[in-house]
């Protein structure tokens, strides 16, 4: 029986037990009481996650500490339609419902407190991952929700929602945890949060601070050797042999992406009426990591051979004052907030750059990049209700100034005097990016009949960005400017929904909504001979100047139901998408360059199922299961997509199955066990079906890309957790079967190397509140 049986089996076994909603669990609720809902704010109001006409995923604060998610990868493999390429912190890319990128602008929303954590997105600089402490909630919304959140959101959204300050209340807690991941490091915690009320009914603070070590399992061994897959030993017809030589490397370490990551979080409420709430928030986040979770496939398991560091460092600075003023029948909110990201990248180039030059080689070759975030952002809305709250509305206005650089630099030590380059730095490359957007917005939902409701949204938008960079060095063919390229875009994003309410616990919903990501220019302005080659397979002669905005329309019908006395959830929904002018990154293998362009256009299919189910007070079951048909429909000249060919890291299935049972220990004591199992089926990595190959008589020619296609894999996950009045005891094993899949695999630049899943990782914990 293969994974995909296996998976169709235990689901079918979860519908017939019972039915399952992936978003809480009977732990958070009375022992036969079923199961209780979350509150969200999906729609930018707080409503029951049932009573939210619109597919969304949402898990409590009290579910992530139990679970022990410390980041949103090891959440997302258990919300369906969901995916992300980048394993490396603060370098994801996040799709929802094949909605998926390589390009500038990313496709899926990220907010902490209503704040966007978006930014433009490089080779060197990510997502925003804010550490998982004293949340209140995390919130996934799917399809579009360009009407509340913008083009960002084209995809959907993550929300990070913290906990706030409570007036009158003292509180404090803390946990610490020790694991062992086989062939790695030890990893440690703490945290710890407190509450204090400062004026008694008018101002409390709350603060915490958290720390986490996290061990390496990757060794750098000196003296081992490196394959080059596009270089072959062989002629054909026989089998392609890559080149195999001496990396040259002599530094050795143990356990070299060690990673150290202290998040600090400070906020306060401060109420000086009944009516009116100020709300300061700032919170500080450091990342330091050793060395890259990369490892060469044809070294023993987990080495590589650089030869010198790669530590990465991330410091993220989020301050927010949010103002809420109740005037009745109507709320005035106002979310001023300011994001400071610095993204400090050390990189060993010296493979690569003797990839690219053969006789740079023996020269050490070191890669620093530098990108600098600045963001400032205003949102003011004004919301209520209105005729017996039939009408419920919600309008606002928000504006964006994001100041964006990337400063790199490549060096080959010692190179420069040989070869009469004068100087040793081989590229390059400061590239500044400028973005302002205006937007205003709105949503109404009127109550046509007592069981129906019309909802319909708008949002107007205005996006100006310029793009000013200086390049130089050998790779980069010479110096280069780019002066000025502005884009401008403006336009609408409507939507349109109906909600029917069969029942009190049964709601059918069908919306139409748009999406949109602007354009821009491209930041790259290379003359480099090197990209002749890729030029010619692409059939361009240079990277284009620019690269359109690209559109969507998703029709969905979805059916949320809760059924057996509310002690069982079933969710369901179906999806069509069709996506123009897709944006998408183009690489240019043989110089090492990239740039965004417009594949054509796509079709995505789609349908997702979560059911829960409290089988008994004891004993809750749960799944998910999602389909996703995501298909090139139209190709362009200059870009690598096919059509026919799938929309990149979108597994056609994914899906999850999980059991919790509580029983009692002692009089004093309870426990919960429970284990998940996660699938997620295969999906293109690249679109290029060949890759260029040199032999040793001087000719070259096109062989299979062999790392096209990422291999599905599926993970076992146990927890174990003791409840003793105020404490929280967990022991827990993650990555059960050690299943070790190649992520971001490449052969593309004088390696062959992959990232992979953390391998098996025992560890234990406790918390207390008090």
């Amino acid at each position: 029986m293969n994974t995909r049986t296996h998976l169709a089996a235990a689901m079918s076994a979860a519908v017939l037990a019972s039915t399952i909603p992936l978003h809480a669990s009977a732990q958070d609720g009375a022992a036969g009481d079923g199961l209780e809902e979350i509150v969200v704010t999906a729609q930018k109001r707080e409503q029951k996650l049932q009573e939210v006409p619109m597919a969304v995923t949402a898990v409590s604060g009290a579910q992530l500490e139990q679970q022990g998610i410390t980041q949103f990868q090891d959440l997302l493999r258990s919300v369906p339609g969901v995916t992300f390429a980048g394993t490396e912190p603060g370098q994801s890319r996040y799709a929802i419902r094949g909605v998926s990128t390589e390009a500038s602008s990313p496709t899926v929303g990220v907010y902490l407190d209503d704040i966007s954590l978006v930014s433009i997105s490089t080779s060197f600089a990510g997502a925003i991952d804010p550490a998982f402490f004293d949340f209140e909630r995390v919130e996934v919304l799917k399809g579009p929700q360009g009407t509340l959140y913008g083009g960002s959101a084209m995809g959907g959204a993550i929300k990070y929602v913290s906990r706030q300050a409570v007036i009158d209340e003292t509180s404090f807690s803390t946990a610490a945890g020790l694991s062992s991941t086989r062939g790695g490091d030890l990893s440690y915690e703490a945290e710890g949060v407190a509450n204090i009320p400062l004026v008694a009914e008018k101002l409390a603070l709350r603060g915490g601070v958290s720390y986490r070590k996290t061990g390496g399992y990757i060794d750098n061994v000196a003296g081992g050797d490196t394959e080059v897959w596009t270089r072959s030993t062989t002629l054909p017809p026989a089998a392609l042999q890559p080149t195999r030589y001496s990396t040259l490397s002599t530094f050795d370490q143990d356990d070299a992406n060690e990673r150290d990551l202290l998040s600090v979080r400070l906020s306060a409420k401060y109420t000086p009426t009944d009516t009116l709430t100020v709300v300061p928030a700032v919170l500080f986040q450091k990342s330091e990591k050793d060395g890259t979770d990369s490892f060469f496939t044809n070294l023993p398991e987990y080495e590589a051979s650089y030869r010198f560091g790669q530590p990465t460092k991330d410091d993220v600075g989020i301050y927010s004052l949010t103002i809420n003023n109740d005037f009745g029948g109507a709320t005035l909110t106002s979310i001023s907030a300011y994001v400071d990201r610095d993204v400090n990248w050390d990189r060993d180039y010296s493979l690569f750059i003797g990839n690219l030059a053969a006789p740079f080689f023996p020269y050490d070759s070191y890669n620093t990049s530098d990108t600098i975030t600045k963001t400032f952002t205003q949102e003011l809305r004004l919301s209520g209700d209105a005729f017996s709250g039939r009408l419920q509305w919600v309008g606002g206005l928000y504006y964006a100034d994001q100041e964006d650089r990337l400063l790199q630099v490549v060096t080959t030590a010692g190179a420069g005097v040989p070869f009469g380059l004068g100087t040793d730095v081989t590229y390059f490359g400061d590239q500044r990016t400028d973005s302002k957007q205006f937007a205003a917005f709105g949503e109404l939902t009127f109550e046509i009949l007592s069981t129906l409701d019309l909802t319909v949204g708008l949002r107007y938008f205005d996006q100006d960005q310029t793009v000013n960079a200086e390049f130089d060095g050998i790779f980069n063919g010479g110096a280069s400017t780019v002066d000025d390229k502005k884009s401008s875009e403006d336009g609408v994003t409507p939507k349109v929904s109906l909600t029917w309410r069969a029942t009190p616990d049964n709601l059918l919903y069908t919306t139409a909504s748009k999406g949109f990501r602007q354009g821009g220019p491209n930041r790259f302005n290379t003359n480099s001979p090197l990209c002749a080659p890729d030029f010619e397979r692409l059939g361009i002669d240079r990277v284009p100047d620019s690269y359109r905005p690209d559109t969507l329309w998703t029709y969905e019908v979805g059916s949320k139901n809760q059924v057996l006395d509310r002690r069982a959830t079933v969710n369901a929904a179906v999806y069509y998408t069709d996506w123009s002018k897709i944006q998408q990154q183009v690489n240019l293998p043989t110089c090492g360059f990239q740039f965004v362009g417009n594949v054509g256009a796509a079709e995505i299919k789609g349908a997702e199922l979560a059911i829960e189910a409290a089988v008994t007070d004891a004993f809750t079951l749960g799944g998910t299961a999602s389909y996703t048909d995501a298909e090139i429909t139209e190709s362009a000249p200059g870009v690598s997509a096919q059509v026919g060919q799938s929309v990149l890291d979108t597994p056609e299935w994914m899906g999850n199955v999980y059991g919790d049972y509580k029983f009692h220990l002692s009089e004093t004591m309870d426990a919960t066990l429970r284990a998940e199992y996660q699938y997620r089926g295969s999906s293109l990595r690249q679109f290029d079906t060949t890759m260029l190959v040199s032999y040793p008589d001087g000719s070259a020619a096109n062989v299979p890309n062999m790392t096209q296609i990422q291999d599905s894999y599926d993970i076992v996950n146990l927890n174990f957790t003791v409840f003793r009045g105020d404490w929280q005891y967990r022991l827990f094993v993650n990555n059960l079967l050690d299943e070790s899949p190649y992520l971001d695999f490449s052969r593309t630049s004088g390696e062959s190397s992959a990232t992979t899943l953390r391998p098996r990782t025992v560890g234990v914990g406790a918390r207390v509140n008090f």
